[in-house]
């Protein structure tokens, strides 16, 4: 166990507590003077802040009253809502169909009657309101129920008035109607409000304003919020909205009781609706799920109609069929008809009414026909996962643009997004890139208008057919295999895939249920092979491996059918109920930008706000995910306490506190944390995630029963999935090496930081058992660099031939008398060149910084965001091995691009957890561009994608065939001088070259003649070192580490102690003295020798693994600090 003290951190007093003490779920020696079991710490302690033992009694009687009136134990996703409920908050219910919404806020009602407060009841029907009356009669007093919207009479309708105006109930159940009518009767304190059906209740916006009148807020508190909210959409005065801001907290603490609406099925219009946000801290949006079990297969077809009508009489009953929008409204009827006329029984999305539906729920009517667009109601609205079993696409989901007669500029842009990347990968065609860029920026812009003019939509359309139909683009466009151009009627048509129609209308198959996600089946006809190849690009691109496409003929359609009809029985009888279905988790990672990725893998979410704390909730396979971000390290060590924030007894016991503005946050994830049972912490898979995870867990033991490790190296949906279902244990032995290097850090920097602060009367002065001797690598390099040597060169036949040296007179000798060289080439040989492995985070440092001048510190900056969306692995790595997935997403790319035989599966490293940097997805810079340009990606500069192109090109070309080549030795002779290099003069068989060519050089073997061909000039021995070079030597003498790398370099240049000129690090005076005075004493300041800093992070390495032990380690270097 790793002891420390946690200053101010008591769940209940805010005092001191020790991490013994959290880590068992116990408070501080004040509050609880005898240790006790956790599960009897309610018994001897008197509660302040820690409010979990009144919960637990509130949720026990909760319980109670639910068990009875329901029947049997809630579950998971209800036991949830009510500790929110409990806890005084207000949020939208987010829960597939079967899960009990109404049950249980009928429930929750009847347990505050008992408690004597008042519940509201908001349903959306009249059989609702019927049905809930039913149930409730004989389970609470006839005088505490007032129910409006059964059939009373005009007088008892008067009478339940005059009970309403007088508050003479407990329960009040009516329409959103009756709440819109009857606002000023109704008493204004509601402990509870249930909205059932929100859809329905926001249809009248004003519906929101008196909803949260009755929880206490007025008309006057309404219409500053409102302001607020318009105010911050625009952004203007961001003072103004600060100041707002604060106020508008002030009336949200108003609220006297909880609201709780089921969430929205269609997209609120209101913006009224953000009132609830800000106000009661929660979203009433629309979340959308993308939970699919779908199985994806395709048939290429001769006849459409023939396949079409084979297909449905093989899959039977609960079928959808959709024509891809291409063909227009007219075919729908006519394939109703063709199905008709063979005995199938049919209607369309046109003709959709209850009694229609009821048809199709009991197999009367067996198949509905739609079309394979977003927009299409059966697309989109239709939810009947007892019935649907299956969709039937009548070819492959399409966009036409018309370019002789398109208007659409978001086709427009579809087009030229979808021709580019063809266009950019050919090096014949590569000027043409920047014409199609323009066109595609002009686009994006008048896509954002709401009326863009249409003279300039024309003009640009124009030139783009033209380009489009020029000989060289359309060739090029024929000759692709996945975009199709074609004249019909005398028009030219572009034609792509329509992945967000595909999705959308496949999804209807396979729904979220009370048992998991329901088993779909979705079988495209294929009417064109190139769009089919377009649709299943476009799928690898937004989700990576997670939807493989299968040809028909290699899948059992009979197993598939048996396993859907299975699933429907399930979701007809409500079977398949697990306890932990659903079970709310929350997830912690270290910044808002990866929560948001990760929770939007699985849908569009809903968000609430704990204490400050933003909080992303999704429903994934079988749990119900709460996302949300400590913005990385919440605690560090103190500054005042014992040594430098270390307690030395028996042994060294560090004191951690709040990191300066991170105490709300840390309230806000404890507040969070006391609505679940279980937590895993996310944060990076290193040392530091790690000790972020173990401070998490000290925190957040109190109020929870398990908090356990979620350790992924790519943001994908796949890696996320696999995280949730193998969580371990937080790995003390990594936290503490990260123990050691942070007391290492802080005992050695602040000593000797003060001592030189006081000699050279600077406080902005440090110094560090990296930092100082990394700083006389720079000096040293400095020295060497001002020593020259001298250079005659010869440049012929694309050779650059040096000879170089020491005494310049002799190079100017050498230079003058030089006429001819002698050229001789050995015997050639063929032999095979391996490409280079993957990026580790040393090697992608120094390239970023050589090749395009980049920061060590923006690019890693870079890195983080890349990795937080998604978009490349993991980037603090010493490894080069690739995974099973990433050599899957090279072979794709490669067998796409080059052709499978060019494809050389390689692991490179040794195994284990960690992988080198590399792409996620089957995506290149080109389809990148496509991407941004086209509005479907954001937020990457330039340096974002020369940083991406260098990882993906790198990493797939890792994973290509070796070249082999035909070379020679050439020895070229100058007077005494001789130099000897290898060229390579032919590629017998390509590999890697696809992506790095490789220099072919053809060299006459004779006596050259030189004259004009010569020069002399001089320059250091040694380059001076660059960002990327400094890294390197770091690497290579084994100082730092990749996550510190770049804190080093940008350390140096902080302080003063180094600067950066053309690209190259010198040294500053300062610099040179800090360093002399630190090398004064080389007994005394030991431990900023590279030796022992060598020999510390090998100790710490070793601490990881559990072969040291990390407190002999501190007692160590305590010695050695103590000899200054």
């Amino acid at each position: 166990m790793i002891e420390a003290i946690f200053k101010n951190l008591c769940p209940n007093c805010g005092g001191d507590i020790t991490s013994e003490r959290l880590l068992n779920g116990l408070l501080c020696e004040k509050c609880l003077p005898q240790q006790v079991s956790k599960e009897f710490l309610c018994e001897h302690i008197k509660e302040e802040k820690y409010d979990l033992c009144s919960l637990k009694e509130r949720y026990n009687d909760w319980e109670k009253v639910f068990r009875k009136f329901i029947g049997f134990d809630p579950w998971e996703l209800q036991k949830f809502w009510a500790r929110k409920l409990l806890l005084g908050r207000s949020f939208a219910l987010l829960a597939p169909t079967g899960i009990g919404k109404t049950s249980w806020g009928l429930a929750t009602a009847l347990y505050f009657s008992k408690k004597g407060k008042r519940s509201y009841i908001i349903l959306p029907t009249k059989l609702l309101i019927l049905q809930s009356y039913e149930k409730l009669k004989d389970k609470v007093k006839e005088s505490d129920l007032l129910v409006f919207g059964l059939d009373e009479s005009n007088k008892e309708r008067e009478e339940k008035k005059k009970r309403l105006a007088n508050g003479d109930f407990k329960i009040l159940i009516t329409s959103s109607m009756f709440l819109y009518k009857n606002v000023d009767l109704i008493p204004k304190d509601f402990a509870f409000i249930f909205v059932d059906d929100v859809d329905s209740f926001l249809k009248t916006a004003k519906n929101i304003d008196k909803a949260l009148y009755l929880l206490g807020f007025d008309e006057k508190d309404i219409s500053f919020t409102m302001n607020y909210i318009k105010m911050k959409r625009t952004q203007a005065n961001e003072e103004k909205v600060k100041a707002m801001q604060e106020e508008v907290r002030k009336i949200a603490s108003k609220a006297k009781g909880v609201m709780v609406v089921a969430s929205a099925t269609s997209d609120p219009k209101s913006e009224r609706i953000r009132l609830f946000k800000e106000l009661l801290s929660f979203d009433v949006g629309r979340p959308i799920f993308y939970l699919r079990n779908v199985e994806d297969i395709y048939e290429e077809v001769e006849n459409l109609d023939n396949a079409l009508v084979r297909t449905v009489k093989r899959l039977g009953k609960g079928g959808l069929v959709f024509l891809s929008s291409n063909f227009g409204k007219e075919l729908v009827d006519y394939i109703k008809n063709l199905l008709e006329s063979n005995g199938i029984k049919t209607e369309t999305y046109e003709n959709l009414s209850p009694e229609v539906l009821e048809k199709y729920r009991k197999g009367e009517i067996e198949i509905l026909i739609g079309i394979s667009s977003y927009r299409n109601p059966l697309a989109r609205g239709l939810d009947m996962p007892e019935v649907i079993r299956y969709a039937v696409f009548y070819g492959v989901p399409k966009i036409v643009v018309n370019l002789d007669i398109e208007s659409n500029v978001k086709h427009l842009l579809l087009a030229l997004s979808s021709i580019r990347p063809l266009i950019a990968r050919d090096k014949d065609l590569e000027e043409k890139v920047s014409l199609v860029d323009k066109w595609m920026k002009a686009l994006k812009k008048f896509s954002s208008m709401p009326n863009p003019p249409v003279d300039k939509v024309n003009e640009l359309k124009n030139e783009i057919k033209n380009f489009i139909l020029s000989k060289e683009i359309h060739e090029k466009i024929s000759n692709s295999d996945e975009v199709v151009l074609r004249q019909e009627d005398e028009k030219w048509i572009l034609v792509v895939s329509d992945i967000t129609g595909y999705l959308q209308a496949s999804g209807r198959t396979s729904r979220l249920y009370v048992g998991g996600i329901s088993k779909g089946l979705s079988y495209i006809l294929v009417d064109d092979k190139k769009v089919l190849n377009n649709l299943l690009k476009k799928s690898r691109w937004w989700f990576s491996t997670d939807i493989i496409f299968k040809e028909a003929s290699t899948i059992d359609i009979d197993e598939i059918l048996r396993q859907i009809d299975e699933d429907r029985e399930k979701v007809r009888k409500k079977e398949g109920r697990r306890d932990d279905f659903l079970k709310p988790v929350l997830v912690i990672v270290e910044s808002p930008h990866k929560a948001w990725t990760i929770a939007n893998f699985f849908g569009k979410p809903i968000s609430r706000n704990v204490n400050g704390q933003e909080l992303y909730e999704v429903i994934t396979e079988d749990k119900y995910l709460v996302i949300t971000a400590s913005f990385g390290h919440v605690l560090d060590l103190n500054k005042e306490i014992g040594y430098f924030g270390v307690i030395e007894k028996e042994k060294f016991i560090p004191v951690y506190e709040p990191i300066e503005k991170k105490e709300r946050m840390i309230e806000g994830i404890r507040d969070a944390s006391k609505e679940f049972d279980m937590i895993l912490v996310a944060t990076d898979p290193d040392t530091e995630g790690e000790k972020i995870s173990w401070d998490l867990k000290n925190l957040c033991t109190p109020f929870v029963k398990e908090i356990r490790r979620m350790e992924f190296h790519e943001i994908t949906k796949k890696a996320i999935l696999n995280a949730l279902k193998e969580s371990r244990n937080v790995n003390e032995n990594l936290v503490k090496a990260q123990v050691v290097r942070r007391i290492s850090d802080r005992w050695v920097g602040f000593e000797l930081s003060q001592l030189i602060q006081k000699v050279f009367s600077k406080s902005s002065l440090s110094a560090g058992r990296v930092q100082t001797p990394v700083l006389g690598w720079v000096i040293e390099r400095a020295k060497e660099n001002r020593k020259k040597i001298h250079i005659v060169s010869v440049k012929r036949y694309g050779l650059d031939i040096k000879f170089e040296f020491e005494d310049k007179q002799k190079a100017q000798k050498f230079y003058n008398g030089l006429k001819y060289i002698q050229i001789n080439k050995s015997s050639e040989k063929v032999q095979e060149k391996s490409p280079l492995p993957p990026y580790t985070t040393d090697a992608l440092l120094k390239d970023a910084s050589e090749k395009y001048k980049i920061s060590v510190s923006r690019t890693m900056e870079i890195l983080q965001e890349l990795f937080e969306r998604g978009f490349i692995t993991y980037h603090r790595t010493d490894s080069t091995r690739v995974s099973d997935v990433g050599i899957s997403v090279a072979k794709s790319y490669i067998a796409e691009q080059f052709g499978e035989e060019y494809f050389r599966g390689r692991t490179w490293g040794e195994g284990g957890a960690h992988e080198c940097i590399r792409p996620t997805r089957v995506l290149d810079v080109e389809d990148i561009k496509s991407m941004l340009y086209s509005g479907e990606l954001e937020d990457f500069t330039p340096d974002h994608l020369k940083i991406y192109d260098l990882i993906f090109k790198r990493f797939i070309s890792s994973q290509m065939r070796n070249v082999v080549v035909k070379s020679c030795d050439i020895t070229v002779k100058a007077f005494d001088k001789e130099q000897t290099f290898e060229i390579y003069e032919e590629i017998i068989q390509e590999g890697y070259n696809k992506i790095f060519p490789i220099k072919l050089t053809k060299i006459p073997t004779r006596e050259v003649i030189v004259v004009n061909y010569k020069s002399f000039y001089s320059v250091p021995k040694v380059p001076l070192f660059t960002q990327g070079t400094l890294v390197e030597e770091m690497k290579k003498r084994g100082l730092g580490r990749p996550s510190t790398y770049a804190t080093i370099v940008s350390r140096l240049l902080e302080r003063g102690y180094v600067v950066e000129k053309e690209g190259y690090l010198i040294p500053t005076p300062l610099g040179e003295k800090v360093y002399k005075f630190l090398n004064s004493s080389p007994e005394k300041f030991k431990f900023v020798r590279e030796d022992f800093t060598r020999e510390l992070e090998q100790l710490m390495d070793k601490v990881e693994l559990g072969e040291e032990d990390y407190q002999k380690i501190l007692k160590n270097l305590k010695m050695e600090i103590e000899r200054i």
